[in-house]
């Protein structure tokens, strides 16, 4: 077994990454609404409709796992933080 090894930057990227996946899924209805012009035959355009709002419900399940798991890194970083800290104060 290794000792665990991680970087505040690699950290910080995925507090980061998270926010933006969080970000896209919470305004992709935004964009339904752009692509439906796009889509072509009514029975395309409503088909697509359709999937987009079956989609909801697991994109709002979606989105709360992604802060949960959000959380966790952002909480992780400040343990890491913190822990680096008092290390340095001691060592």
């Amino acid at each position: 077994m290794s000792d665990l090894q991680v970087t505040d930057e690699v950290l910080g990227d995925a507090e980061r990454l998270l926010g933006k996946l969080h970000a896209e899924f919470r305004t992709i209805s935004a964009h339904r609404d752009e692509l439906h012009d796009i889509w072509g035959a009514g029975a395309v355009a409503d088909a697509m409709d359709a999937f987009v709002d079956n989609w909801s419900w697991y994109r709002k399940k979606l989105l709360t796992h992604i802060e949960s798991v959000g959380g966790l890194v952002g909480s992780a970083r400040e343990t890491f933080r913190q822990t680096d800290h008092r290390l340095a104060q001691t060592g």
